[in-house]
This record gives C-alpha cells, sequence and structure tokens, in this order.
C-alpha cells in the first residue's frame, strides 16, 4: 500500500545496479518496495529478470557482468572498462535523485565514486567484505558512499570501530525465502520435481552461476557423483544459463533443473555447494552441505595474502567456527568431495556430523532476523536520502 507522508515523494528517479543473480533477486524486493511506497517512482537498472518483474526498466543484463576472481577481471579490463564508461553514460542522462549498487563492489563503487561527484544521493546495499580483506577500502567507501547499508550483524559494529555510521537491515535472504514459504507449503515442494525412481539419498550439485565457476566446478562435482553410488545427483541450474552450459554433466545422465533451486534445496538429503550467497541460502534451508570452490593459482594466491578470516563459507564466518566442511583450491577434487559427503549422509540417514550442521543453521538463522524487512528499511533510507 503506498504511504502518503511526503517525505516518501522527494526521490523521484532510482537508479541501481546489480552485477550477478543473487543482487538481482535482493533487487527485485527493493523496487517493489520502492514502488509500495511511492508508485510513481522512475527506476533503471542493470540487473535481470526479478527487478525486471517487479517494475523497473532493465537497461542491461547482469549476465554481462559477471566476472570474478583477480585474473579473470584482469583479462576482461577492456570490457569491464567499457561498462562502466556506459553505465556512467546512462547516469548522466537520466539524472537519477539516487543511485544504489547491490554487492558487486569493484564495479559499484567506482560508479558510487562519480555519482557522489555529481551530487547524486549514493547508497550501497550489501556491504563488501572489508573486515576480511582490502580495510583500505572503508576510506573510498566513507568518502563516496552516503548511506551504507549492511546485512550482517557483526558488520555494524566494526564499522562504528571504524569512526562510520551504517544501515543494518538483516539478511535480505531470510526476507526472499519467508516470501516464498507464504506462496506454498513446503508439501508442495517435492512431488513431481525430481524423478528419482531409485529413491536414493539426492544427492543437490550447485556449481555456481558465473561461467568460469562452472567451467571449473562441474567437472569436480560430476567425478564425486561416480564415487557416490547411492546417493541421486542433480544439477540447480543457474538463473541465465542454458543446457549447454552443463553439456557434460547431461552427458553423464545427470538431470539439470532450471528455476526451481530453493525447491531442490528443500528436496535434497545433501548438498555440494560452491561458495557464494548460494551457501547461506542452503543453511537457512537447514540443508547439510559441503562449501567448495576453486579458482585461477593467481587469483587464489592474492586472496590467501590479503584475506584475513579463516573461512571462505558465510555460514561459518557468521558463525565463527567450522560449522559446514569447506574444500578449497586444491583440497577441491572429486574424491575428497565424495569423501566429505559420507562424512554427512550415510546410505541410511544422515550421521551425526550431518545433524550438528542443522542444529547450527538454526542458530544462524537467529543470528540474521530483524523484525522489518530489509527491502522495506532499505526502500525508507533511498526514499528520504534528499
Amino acid at each position: 500500500m503506498a504511504e502518503s507522508d511526503s517525505r516518501f515523494h522527494k526521490v523521484t528517479k532510482v537508479f541501481i545496479l546489480a552485477g550477478e543473480a543473487s543482487g538481482d533477486a535482493y533487487g527485485g524486493t527493493l523496487v517493489r518496495a520502492l514502488r509500495d511506497i511511492n508508485p510513481d517512482i522512475e527506476i533503471r537498472c542493470w540487473g535481470g529478470e526479478q527487478m525486471e518483474s517487479a517494475g523497473a526498466t532493465v537497461l542491461r543484463h547482469y549476465r554481462s557482468l559477471a566476472f570474478m576472481g583477480i585474473w579473470e577481471v584482469i583479462k576482461n579490463l577492456r570490457t569491464i572498462r567499457k561498462r562502466w564508461k556506459e553505465c556512467l553514460h546512462e547516469l548522466e542522462s537520466f539524472q537519477p535523485d539516487a543511485f544504489v549498487g547491490i554487492d558487486y563492489p569493484g564495479f559499484n563503487l567506482r560508479i558510487a565514486r562519480h555519482a557522489h561527484k555529481t551530487g547524486i544521493q549514493t547508497h550501497h546495499y550489501i556491504s563488501p567484505s572489508v573486515w576480511a580483506w582490502k580495510k583500505n577500502r572503508i576510506h573510498a567507501i566513507s568518502r563516496d558512499v552516503d548511506h551504507l547499508h549492511v546485512i550482517l550483524p557483526f558488520e555494524a559494529e566494526w564499522y562504528a570501530k571504524e569512526g562510520m555510521k551504517v544501515n543494518w537491515v538483516g539478511h535480505p535472504l531470510i526476507e526472499l525465502l519467508e516470501m516464498q514459504k507464504a506462496q506454498k507449503s513446503e508439501d508442495e515442494l517435492a512431488p513431481g520435481l525430481i524423478m528419482n525412481p531409485s529413491q536414493l539419498p539426492i544427492l543437490l550439485l550447485l556449481p555456481g552461476s558465473r561461467k568460469q565457476e562452472l567451467e571449473r566446478m562441474l567437472p569436480m562435482m560430476i567425478q564425486s557423483t561416480q564415487e557416490l553410488p547411492h546417493f541421486f545427483p542433480v544439477i540447480a541450474g543457474a538463473p541465465g544459463r542454458t543446457n549447454e552450459d552443463y553439456s557434460e554433466a547431461i552427458q553423464a545422465e545427470i538431470p539439470v533443473i532450471f528455476d526451481r533451486t530453493r525447491d531442490l534445496m528443500n528436496s535434497a538429503d545433501v548438498a555440494l555447494v560452491t561458495s557464494g550467497t548460494a551457501t547461506l541460502e542452503a543453511a537457512l534451508l537447514g540443508l547439510p552441505h559441503v562449501i567448495c570452490y576453486r579458482t585461477s593459482g593467481i587469483t587464489y594466491r592474492l586472496a590467501r595474502w590479503w584475506v584475513e578470516s579463516q573461512w571462505i563459507g558465510l555460514p561459518n564466518i557468521l558463525l565463527q567456527r567450522t560449522a559446514v566442511p569447506e574444500c578449497i583450491q586444491h583440497d577441491c577434487t572429486g574424491s575428497l568431495l565424495a569423501e566429505q559427503i559420507k562424512q554427512l549422509h550415510s546410505e541410511r540417514g544422515l550421521t551425526t556430523q550431518g545433524e550438528e550442521q542443522k542444529q547450527a543453521f538454526v542458530e544462524l538463522r537467529g543470528k540474521l532476523k530483524v523484525k522489518d524487512s530489509p527491502s522495506e528499511l532499505v526502500a525508507r533510507a533511498i526514499l528520504q536520502s534528499c
């Protein structure tokens, strides 16, 4: 329902930029919240189907921005520069009241710097992990971002110690999951979703959404299934990808199901999950899993040099312990992944380790939830920023 308070109608034009699928999902709920408060607001964005269906005009799809890893960024630097200039041109022609970058900090913070200089109110939704690596970025954030909206409970305190005030809004993934649960009960998720005539335990494979991730992670995951004959493997196809991206899995007769990732997480018994937002999603849905990741040698060595956190997975970082096993780089092989799955689930059901994971996930959910929805809190902050 639209609100009549005139404070919320000063901002009439907003530009939102999300560089990956998770950002598009969070952007979709944010666009809806903005339009609920001010139905006349004009929103243009770089994003995807979620923001478009919510009522924003999508000028460029996030698929053309999905570069991850230091070496991968260097190789595609020319393309990234072209995209950056294109975005600046669109900002200049649109003249929004507010620019909102969702995650994707390497690109979004550069755009925020330009927008801030031209007098546009700048917002960044989902803080860069400055507490884990490249802490010197806080100076640029403080200079170029007028409003920083953080989603992890310890971030507000961390930034306060650095002399910066932020807006803690809770994690938007919980909002997305609760929205889906309201639309259909869990009992409606499983029937007919997976054709599993053998009735074996379901092993869900999530090899990532970016091209580079798929190229590295998919072969490893397929290899692991060859050592797990007592599981039925299935792949959750990433948004924006096609069967062609999973040709190796299809040749191995592993089903690939698109647009049903959360349903698959609810139906699966255990999972292999490429490090990223999906690991937190699996945890919040109570799915025991193994976190895995492999990148280029250069990117990995630089990351080991810069990153201060001893964990890569968000569930472990938030819980400050190894609740979920992590198989990273040289430890990310088909055999090691298979062995970790066996530690979580036997032929008869979850092991003690698997049950302990589920208990840790209950604790994790309690840490991330706030009273109001993150999208509404961010939307109100945007609409009152001018």
